[in-house]
């Protein structure tokens, strides 16, 4: 996973990045994303957010960040093992996306796109996204790992109260 933080520093080239995690908490690993932006702004990283199921309402607070590069983190089945994640273009992993809020992040992406900003998604392999709580076990172990690796990727962008 640290190859994810090189990248995100590549890609970033000293702009700033926005991390939005995207998913479901009532839908089991569906809710990686989330779980992955709560755990980031929980160590103090910024800009992030959390937009569960309603990602198209973080265009007003994506815009006023102005960041160059945002990093979607969502459930996505892109048929590799339970808690194996993929980095892709939106266009790329959206139609796979594990819930029914696909449309509306395809959407935010385009917006974001035709105003210079670049929109990647990290899309985690979903063991089970039946309705119920709680990640599976390999989900768990992958957002633990992406969020050490997005703190490091995000070293510019931590701040601590």
């Amino acid at each position: 996973m640290m190859v994810l933080a090189e990248w995100l520093e590549q890609r970033r080239d000293g702009r700033p990045a926005a991390v939005v995690g995207v998913g479901n908490r009532l839908r089991r690993d569906d809710a990686a994303g989330s779980r992955v932006a709560e755990r980031l702004r929980a160590l103090g990283c910024t800009p992030v957010f959390d937009a569960e199921t309603v990602p198209e309402n973080y265009l007003g607070a994506l815009l006023a960040v102005a960041p160059g590069v945002v990093l979607f983190v969502d459930a996505a089945d892109h048929g590799g093992a339970p808690g194996e994640c993929q980095l892709a273009t939106v266009d790329a992993l959206a139609p796979r996306l594990a819930s029914t809020h696909a449309p509306s992040l395809a959407l935010l992406a385009s917006l974001l796109q035709s105003r210079g900003i670049e929109c990647w998604l990290l899309g985690i392999q979903p063991a089970s996204t039946a309705p119920g709580s709680g990640l599976s076990p390999a989900v768990e172990s992958a957002v633990e790992m992406l969020v050490e690796a997005l703190t490091t990727g995000l070293a510019h962008e931590v701040h601590r109260a």
